[in-house]
């Protein structure tokens, strides 16, 4: 009898005894459902340089994702913590001007009175005789005292030859005045100043009375 017909009625292959067992149960692999989960489900993440695709379980996979969306809630507060501190410093900055205006403008309320005294003093004094180059050094001084104020953001209000303006102007004074508009102030008593759109004090002015004739 040829042997390799012998080995095949008895269902076995060259070189291997016969177990006694079927071929099929010793080559099945083993089901699916009797794998770990984690084993049983693969998921592919991405391609990996050379093309082959780069496998790793669901629970790898779901620690993965959780770490990507702690990382996301990080990035997110932040930003909001960002944003925050930002419009802090812009809340400090516009409180700290504020202050500041506000205690410029109660140095100005002390000091512009100055400008009233220097006003009268130039005014006398160039209308005495003798004084020689005192009128010059008083002209000197007032440059000085506005130019201070302007550094501190204070200007001399425009009166004369401006129409009159509550806001700006108080009238102490009107008169007639020919070829000039009524309500027109034609003198400043007093100099006013503003700092920004902040009146320190209204200008003291007279104002043109309207003419005669008119039924005002």
């Amino acid at each position: 009898m040829n042997p390799q017909d012998d080995q095949s009625r008895r269902g076995t292959e060259p070189g291997e005894e016969d177990s006694g067992q079927p071929l099929t149960d010793r080559t099945q692999h083993p089901a699916e459902d009797e794998l770990p989960e984690e084993e049983a489900q693969q998921v592919t993440l991405a391609e990996a340089p050379e093309g082959t695709a780069v496998i790793m379980s669901l629970g790898e996979y779901k620690e993965l994702k959780a770490a990507v969306e702690e990382r996301d809630d990080y990035l997110e507060r932040l930003r909001r913590a960002t944003a925050d501190y930002q419009n802090l410093q812009k809340r400090i900055a516009k409180l700290s001007d504020s202050a500041i205006r506000r205690a410029i403008r109660e140095f100005a309320l002390q000091v512009v009175p100055l400008a009233d005294s220097l006003a009268r003093a130039l005014s006398a004094v160039e209308q005495s005789e003798g004084a020689g180059n005192f009128p010059e050094v008083l002209r000197l001084i007032e440059r000085e005292f506005y130019t201070i104020l302007g550094n501190l953001g204070i200007e001399p209000i425009e009166a004369v030859g401006k129409p009159f303006d509550p806001a700006y102007h108080e009238a102490a004074f009107q008169e007639p005045a020919e070829g000039v508009e009524p309500n027109t102030v034609v003198r400043e008593l007093k100099k006013g100043f503003i700092m920004g759109d902040q009146v320190i004090r209204p200008s003291q002015v007279t104002v043109a009375a309207p003419p005669a004739d008119s039924p005002q």
